[in-house]
């Protein structure tokens, strides 16, 4: 037992209770050997704790011991009568590194199978890496990895990594720097290395302060078609990496690879939809989409806003059910509608609808639609493209409203519009066609270019084909006259303009022109030839000027007796030495320079003048002159013309009967002054011979009366006209003489009169006078009593008319006929109220009864008002010469 005890592969040792080694076999001595120990010393420190408790307890135990590269199973069993421990041990290492590759290869996989999960849940790519690398370090057990991505240049990008420093994430390594990592893309396989040589090692590829890496391994991320970079891992430790940390490492730069396929799959899909999104929001006109159960499942920009009036979020995913405040129930049917049909048949759908845009509007829109597929055929939905023709439809009526208008107003114009496509002879007719012609619109139509030919009279046809064919040669615009023929075969004269067109290759394709008729014009121009030679043969005859003249009066031409009338000839106002202007007395010049403004301002107008013109002796002469201002369609004058007279003989004469009617006149108002004062006389005296005051005042009042017209008639007498006075004048003398009758002083009852120079015609003045005399007389008599103080005010002014308020009224204002102006007389005194109860418009007294006969005889109007004075306003016209 000894001898196999001795002989045992296994390692077998006895020690004592306090752990002193007190045997060893061969295999034991080994074991000691390996842990620095030897018989009679004590056990290793690792198993000294072990035998002290086994010793004590007296009860076995197991424990393991790492022995170099070898691990030990150690079983201690006590001995009886307390004589020792018994430990043997057994060579497990095999055991263990089985159960170590089992426990590797299960952090691997679960490591893998993480890896795996976080690259089908996680969008972003960084993430990914961030979460996978410390799982890649956990299951090798390693403390550095990082991943290098391969750049267009051939230079790697250290893109992340595990136990570097944060600087070198984003350090460019060059590629001569990278051998191993440039090796791995090209080798197609894992790169293991088991040892890094000093000369070579981690800071030969750009990295500083990593001389602990002792081992490490390298992968490629994709294809050597198309590779991502490169996956590493580096230890420490010297690590002598397997084939299956290889496959594990290999396996997760494969899921990288898978990731990184599938994030440019989806970043070029995401890609693709964004610019389908931008695409469709840049279509100028609504676009949506929507599924076979009427759910959009998507739009551009402008369908949301413009017709939905919301968001593209808020439409995609509704139904037009859950739409309904956006889209009217009316138009949510039709649209229901044709999507049914569409559905139904297939393929595409173009109608025109009208649609309630969000903005309240109602617009036109052509709908355009069609149905998808699936890849595999089957319909998913529809498409539509709306397109706004609101725009469209109002040109096409406004086109219509136009071709109607043009064609009226082409018929109003009397012409005959064609044109005629020259490749085939087509012509289009437009205007007053059966004016013109007899045909109707439809017969016309069959009226070829040939056609239109033949009916040019033969006499004209050679001249106008040949012109025409000039025309065409030069690019010159056509304008002949020819006879037409009309359908019941008589001619008509056309004046025919037109123009030739070319194509885009600068050929003659078309002709368009005018044809007017002009057969009044010729025949009007043959009766003015005729009219020419009498006008000529009347002018030789005529002892007058005729002129025509330009819009600025600058003789076009002049004939008749210049020279007679002017004293200078015809050339000197043709060439512009004498103007015929400068030869008008001044006194005149300004009343015919405003005239001839008017005239300007006044198309077509006619107007006669006569001024005075100095002739070259100095001689002045009286002209008569009528002139004509001619002007076009839109009132622009074209010329003036006219003709002037000698009327000084006529003027002379007429001088010598206003001067003898003047003295005439002059002579009648003296002689009725002269009586009129005989019969106040007769008055005074007779009154003379009563007793009965009431008789002596009614012939006071009658004198008075006869005073009045007395008066008017002296100050006719003394004017230089026989029909006006001036009133003012007038009116200082009457009262005057009034007061003179009552025998009133000035400074007991004060005369007020507010009148300026105002000129009136005798048959208001002698009324006027009259009522005047009525009313001053009763304020003497009744409103203040003999002895009494008062005031008496009398105004008199004229509302001057719009008309007198211009330079040419004030210029002309002699030589028009007569005028009307509106006056207003005021009178009133503060002697006492006027009687309560005397009825003024229907009075019982002479006086009053007269004086509203006067007031309606000059078609005015008086009224009465009762304060603390009497007031009389009286309101008149008046016509008389200015």
């Amino acid at each position: 037992m000894r001898e196999f005890l001795l002989n045992s592969p296994d390692p077998l040792l006895r020690t004592g209770k306090e752990g002193i080694i007190l045997y060893a076999n061969k295999a034991g001595k080994s074991l000691l050997e390996v842990l620095k120990s030897q018989v009679r010393d004590k056990v290793p420190v690792e198993i000294l704790d072990t035998v002290r408790k086994v010793a004590l307890r007296k009860k076995p135990a197991q424990t393991e011991l790492k022995a170099g590269e070898k691990t030990y199973s150690i079983t201690f069993t006590p001995l009886r009568a307390g004589e020792g421990i018994i430990l043997c041990a057994s060579d497990i290492t095999p055991l263990k590194q089985t159960k170590e590759k089992l426990l590797l290869r299960k952090m691997e996989h679960e490591a893998f199978s993480r890896i795996a999960e976080l690259s089908l849940k996680n969008q972003d790519f960084q993430t990914l890496l961030n979460e996978a690398l410390p799982l890649v370090t956990a299951a090798l057990r390693v403390e550095y990895c990082n991943i290098l991505k391969l750049m267009p240049d051939g230079n790697f990008l250290f893109e992340r990594g595990i136990g570097w420093k944060p600087e070198d994430t984003g350090k460019i390594i060059k590629k001569d720097l990278v051998s191993r990592a440039g090796y791995t893309v090209l080798s197609k396989r894992p790169i293991l290395l088991e040892k890094l040589d000093r000369k070579n090692s981690i800071r030969t590829m750009g990295f500083e302060g990593y001389q602990d890496i002792m081992s490490g391994i390298s992968v490629l991320i994709g294809s050597v078609e198309k590779p991502y970079g490169v996956l590493t891992v580096h230890s420490a430790k010297k690590e002598k990496f397997t084939e299956e940390d290889a496959h594990f490492l290999n396996s997760v730069a494969i899921l990288i690879s898978l990731t990184v396929e599938r994030k440019e799959v989806e970043d070029a899909h995401r890609d693709k939809v964004y610019f389908l999104e931008t695409l469709l929001d840049t279509i100028p006109a609504p676009v949506f989409y929507k599924d076979l159960k009427g759910v959009y499942q998507g739009c551009n920009e402008l369908f949301a806003k413009m017709i939905l009036g919301c968001s593209k979020e808020k439409v995609t995913g509704h139904s037009m059910n859950e739409l309904s405040e956006a889209i009217p129930a009316g138009f949510g049917e039709v649209y229901k509608r044709m999507d049914m049909r569409l559905f139904q048949k297939r393929g595409s759908q173009v109608y025109e609808s009208k649609v309630i845009c969000s903005d309240g509007l109602t617009r036109d829109f052509i709908f355009n639609k069609a149905t998808y597929k699936s890849c595999c055929g089957a319909a998913e939905g529809l498409i539509g493209v709306m397109l706004d023709i609101t725009g469209r439809k109002k040109t096409e009526e406004k086109l219509q409203t136009s071709e109607e208008r043009y064609r009226h107003i082409a018929e109003q114009t009397g012409q005959l519009i064609y044109d005629i496509e020259l490749k085939n002879g087509h012509v289009e007719w437009a205007g007053a066609v059966t004016e013109l012609t007899g045909y109707s619109y439809k017969e016309i139509e069959n009226l070829d270019f040939y056609d239109w030919l033949e009916h040019i009279h033969p006499e004209d046809r050679k001249r106008v084909q040949q012109s025409f064919k000039k025309c065409w040669n030069t690019g010159e615009k056509f304008h002949e006259e020819f006879r037409f023929r009309r359908k019941d075969r008589s001619y008509f004269c056309v004046k025919n303009k037109g123009v030739y067109l070319r194509d885009g290759e600068d050929r003659v394709c078309r002709a368009l022109g005018v044809m007017e008729d002009v057969t009044e014009i010729k025949q009007s121009s043959e009766k003015l030839k005729e009219n020419e030679e009498l006008y000529r043969s009347f002018l030789q005859n005529f002892k007058g000027i005729s002129f025509k003249l330009d819009r600025n009066f600058v003789p076009i031409f002049i004939e008749g007796v210049i020279e007679e009338i002017s004293g200078y000839a015809e050339e000197d106002f043709i060439s512009g030495r004498i103007y015929m202007f400068d030869l008008i007395v001044p006194e005149d010049r300004l009343i015919l320079n405003l005239s001839r403004k008017k005239m300007i301002s006044s198309p077509n107008s006619i107007m006669e003048h006569e001024y005075r013109l100095r002739q070259k002796d100095g001689t002045v002469k009286w002209v008569h002159e009528v002139i004509h201002n001619v002007c076009n369609a839109s009132g622009e004058t074209l010329f003036i013309q006219g003709y002037a007279y000698d009327i000084t003989q006529r003027k002379k004469v007429e001088e010598t009967l206003a001067k003898a009617e003047e003295i005439g006149m002059r002579e009648i108002h003296h002689r009725i002054k002269n009586n009129l004062q005989v019969v106040s006389s007769l008055l005074s005296l007779q009154a003379e011979k009563f007793k009965d005051q009431e008789v002596i005042e009614a012939f006071r009042e009658s004198e008075n009366r006869v005073v009045s017209m007395s008066i008017i008639h002296e100050e006719l007498y003394k004017s230089e006209g026989s029909t006006s006075i001036d009133f003012a004048e007038y009116l200082r003398k009457l009262t005057t003489d009034i007061l003179h009758s009552y025998r009133v002083r000035n400074e007991q009852v004060k005369l007020l009169l507010d009148v300026d120079s105002t000129f009136l015609g005798i048959d208001t003045a002698i009324p006027l006078g009259i009522v005047i005399n009525e009313l001053f007389s009763n304020s003497l008599k009744y409103a203040f009593p003999r002895g009494s103080e008062g005031e008496i005010r009398i105004s008199l002014y004229r509302h001057e008319a719009e008309g007198q308020k211009t330079g040419f009224a004030e210029a002309t204002r002699k030589k028009v006929s007569e005028t009307s102006s509106r006056f207003t007389l005021t009178y009133s005194d503060d002697g006492g109220c006027f009687p309560g109860n005397v009825d003024f418009e229907n009075p019982g007294t002479l006086g009053l009864q007269l004086v509203n006969a006067l007031v309606e005889q000059i078609n005015g109007t008086i009224e009465l008002e009762k304060e603390n004075e009497t007031k009389f306003t009286l309101r008149f016209e008046d016509k008389l010469p200015l």
